[in-house]
């Protein structure tokens, strides 16, 4: 079975797959895996048109091509296409099939992205660049030692592309929510894709033809998802308790961000949490939870958008205005509510009468000011509404 997969920088290797600069270090590497291969350094390849491509072409296509990105933010994405030995055979081994392939593959990784406003890009909008390795290496498993190669054949594909279409108005981020790109889905279509190629499922054209690629990848999408339910480990209690603690921290920070009313029920995250088995998505939707109230945005019905990682029915986002900050005193003001400066005075009535003089017209002076008391109370209450 082909092997697809989009490579993320925390777990697959930040040294190697960082994308939130230059695709330098990418191709760095890739030429390094090349020349350990007996070969003289990678050779990449784009579109047909485009012929072959040094790693310097490959820095220089894909570098000036994140227009409208922040300093720190994704500039690209890497996958890797894998496959098996049968489908190797089946194909020849042959470059140039497999060239065929990536193209059709990366159709389908454009073709996956649900954009706003149903705007369907294709492979012609991608900035891509890919490069063909011939071996692999064992990383120390069962099978064998690390850094012996494997046998058989191996042949694999590494892909660059950009974070942003080729006119530099989109970004087009595998790694988020699955309403906007589906990796199982991905997964699946260029699965079939390789059936197709290598001549084991034939699928006709039209309406047919359609409806029977669709029942193919669904049944495909099936099947990835049952084998990742099967190999993905149980929490232990002692992890799940980490993971918890970590959340009492993340949960206390949004809720400082967030007026009353409005925080969120720490154990009521956790419980979503654990529904989520602590995923990536879930992280990712905390954290946005969290950014929309430092913008001023309230996020409706947030345990169900933690829940399914999505948008509800309406706006997601409403606009909250934060409390103003009270009116500062005027110096004036300052001295009519301090205490009078000689003491001894205090105890006398005709003091108190002054004093009372004092307040009333301080309440004239300030229209804001709706009750009598010091600054320091006034900041106090201040603070705890907010």
């Amino acid at each position: 079975m082909l092997y697809a997969k989009v490579l993320n920088p925390a777990t697959n290797g930040k040294k190697v797959y960082g994308n939130t600069g230059s695709v330098r270090r990418a191709t760095n590497y890739l030429e390094q895996e090349a020349k350990q291969a007996g070969q003289p350094g990678a050779e990449f390849f784009s579109t047909e048109a485009a012929g072959k491509l040094s790693a310097d072409d490959v820095v220089q296509l894909l570098d000036n091509n994140h227009k409208g990105l922040g300093k720190d933010a994704v500039k690209f994405h890497s996958l890797v296409l894998s496959p098996d030995q049968e489908q190797l055979a089946l194909l020849g081994n042959a470059p140039q099939k497999l060239q065929e392939f990536t193209r059709a593959a990366m159709e389908l990784y454009a073709g996956n992205f649900n954009l706003k406003g149903g705007r369907e890009p294709g492979e012609k909008d991608l900035i891509r660049a890919a490069t063909i390795h011939t071996e692999r290496k064992n990383r120390g498993t069962n099978e064998g030692s690390q850094g012996e190669e494997k046998p058989g054949l191996q042949t694999h594909i590494h892909v660059v592309v950009s974070a942003r279409d080729r006119e530099q108005k989109i970004t087009l981020n595998p790694l988020g929510t699955a309403d906007r790109f589906n990796r199982v889905s991905f997964q699946a279509a260029v699965g079939i894709e390789m059936e197709v190629a290598v001549g084991r499922v034939s699928i006709g054209t039209g309406l047919e033809g359609k409806a029977r690629r669709q029942a193919l990848e669904s049944e495909r999408a099936q099947d990835i998802q049952g084998r990742a339910a099967k190999t993905k480990k149980e929490l232990t209690p002692e992890q799940i308790a980490k993971k918890d603690a970590r959340l009492n921290v993340l949960v206390a920070r949004v809720n400082g961000k967030l007026p009353d009313g409005y925080k969120l029920e720490v154990e009521q995250v956790k419980e979503v949490a654990r529904e989520r088995k602590y995923d990536d998505v879930f992280y990712r939707k905390l954290g946005l939870i969290e950014r929309n109230a430092e913008a001023g945005k309230l996020t409706i019905e947030p345990y169900e958008y933690l829940r399914t990682g999505r948008a509800q029915k309406g706006t997601q986002l409403t606009d909250w205005e934060p409390q103003p900050a009270p009116p500062p005193l005027t110096n004036r003001l300052r001295e009519r509510l301090s205490p009078p400066r000689n003491p001894s005075v205090g105890s006398s009535v005709d003091s108190i009468e002054r004093r009372i003089n004092q307040l009333a017209s301080a309440l004239k002076t300030s229209s804001k000011i709706t009750d009598v008391r010091s600054e320091q109370e006034r900041a106090r209450d201040y603070e705890q509404e907010m």
